[in-house]
């Protein structure tokens, strides 16, 4: 999220809860632990708060409900119900397998998460794979 998200999440948070205290300082304080997030995630997270009966929203109470909803859309990915999406990376090598499983499972629950392209995909076929010495 950026500075300019985080002042308009501030004014949606006001526009919300009126009651709600704020000064000229609340965004900075507050982009401070909501730079790593979404403003589409951070503002669902705050219907969702004030939809259940919250009066006032914390920052802390939106990057858990964030946090909360990205596990929701990632659960399934590998998991129960097993994704058809295979990782693009070699099974044998598998630090690199791990790290496109993470990196695979960050794209699902994040959908706003850049997604790759085509060519750098298809940059890492045709290397060599050695034959199995068993």
């Amino acid at each position: 999220m950026t500075p300019e998200e985080t002042v308009a999440l501030t004014r949606y948070v006001r526009a919300i809860c009126p009651g709600q205290r704020m000064d000229e300082f609340t965004p900075d304080a507050w982009h401070d632990v909501l730079a790593p997030y979404d403003l589409t995630d951070a503002r669902a997270a705050v219907v969702a708060l004030v939809d259940g009966g919250a009066a006032f929203v914390a920052v802390g109470e939106i990057t858990a409900r964030v946090r909360q909803m990205r596990a929701s859309r990632s659960r399934h990915i590998h998991g129960p119900g097993q994704s058809p999406e295979v990782p693009d990376a070699d099974p044998d090598d598998i630090p690199a397998y791990l790290a496109a499983v993470r990196a695979q499972r960050l794209r699902a629950a994040n959908p706003t998460a850049r997604r790759r392209p085509l060519a750098e995909l298809l940059a890492t076929t045709g290397r060599h794979v050695p034959k199995a010495t068993c």
